[in-house]
């Protein structure tokens, strides 16, 4: 069945669901702890799935190639090959760099990208030479010539761009359930950036394991990710960002009911099994 969720994907989701739930009876976590929780997995483990993504498409063929995403199946849309997205990506880089090292070496890089595209075109790999075993090495070598600049430029916007995101969170989260008695209103950016290093490993260091049940969570979506399968590895981390900020009202208002323990094991369940898939499949799976 298309989109099946596999046995395998639901075992780990359950093995993660009871460690967590363990760990957090055991340890009596509160609504604090598993909101924080909640946001250095998303902000660790959704990271982690972009690189993997961006570093898989770039090794196997190119960035932004081929399906856009999980369901594109029946309707392939093209995208822009990496040569094409570096000389793009020159025109920002020009806007905010200037004239400056940053933007001749990245010109460097997209001129190597265009060589590599049109290297590949005219079948340069046969003209290196004649033997087939090294013609997997030199399509590999090639790929990350043409994808690399483009792939760079990727991975520093959504490093801003989902990191921003991530930043925005915990101080919202700070303001409802404080991790450290301070805010970033009237700081330099310099004193914000601390502020958020600060969240980040008081995070890691207190909810690591919230972090390794997410990551077997996660495990088969990272390695797709890596292997290049994963089309929609961008947009994946986003939908716990927005799954997370929804669980942030969901809490607080639960909270201020007095409902926190109630919503706690609800919030865990919904969090780390892919219940909307599975209702999708079992419609799918009933007849008539």
């Amino acid at each position: 069945m298309k989109n099946a969720i596999s046995p395998y994907r639901l075992s780990m989701d359950a093995l993660a669901f009871i460690c967590v739930l363990a760990m957090a009876v055991y340890l009596q976590w509160s609504a604090k702890d598993l909101l924080w929780g909640l946001w250095i997995s998303s902000l660790s483990i959704g990271y982690l799935t972009l690189l993997a993504g961006f570093l898989g498409h770039a090794l196997h063929g190119g960035l932004m190639d081929g399906q856009s995403g999980p369901d594109a199946g029946e309707k392939e849309k093209k995208a822009p090959p990496g040569a094409v997205l570096a000389v793009f990506f020159l025109l920002p880089i020009g806007g905010i760099f200037g004239l400056s090292m940053v933007t001749l070496a990245f010109a460097v890089l997209a001129v190597i990208s265009i060589a590599a595209t049109i290297f590949r075109l005219i079948g340069g790999t046969e003209s290196i030479t004649n033997n087939r075993r090294l013609h997997p090495l030199i399509d590999f070598l090639i790929n990350l010539l043409i994808n690399f600049p483009a792939g760079i430029f990727m991975i520093a916007f959504f490093t801003i761009h989902f990191g921003g995101f991530h930043f925005v969170h915990g101080i919202f989260l700070n303001g409802f359930f404080p991790l450290l008695d301070d805010q970033p209103f009237g700081k330099t950016p310099a004193q914000t950036a601390v502020l958020f290093s600060d969240f980040i490993k008081i995070s890691l260091k207190t909810y690591w394991p919230f972090i390794i049940a997410s990551a077997a969570s996660s495990f088969d979506a990272m390695i797709n990710a890596l292997k290049g399968q994963r089309h929609d590895f961008m947009f994946e981390p986003y939908k716990n960002v927005v799954k997370m900020h929804l669980m942030i009202f969901i809490i607080a208002f639960a909270g201020a009911a007095g409902l926190h323990q109630y919503v706690l094991y609800a919030a865990l369940f919904l969090y780390f099994f892919p219940v909307r898939k599975i209702i999708k499949n079992l419609r799918a799976s009933t007849p008539g």
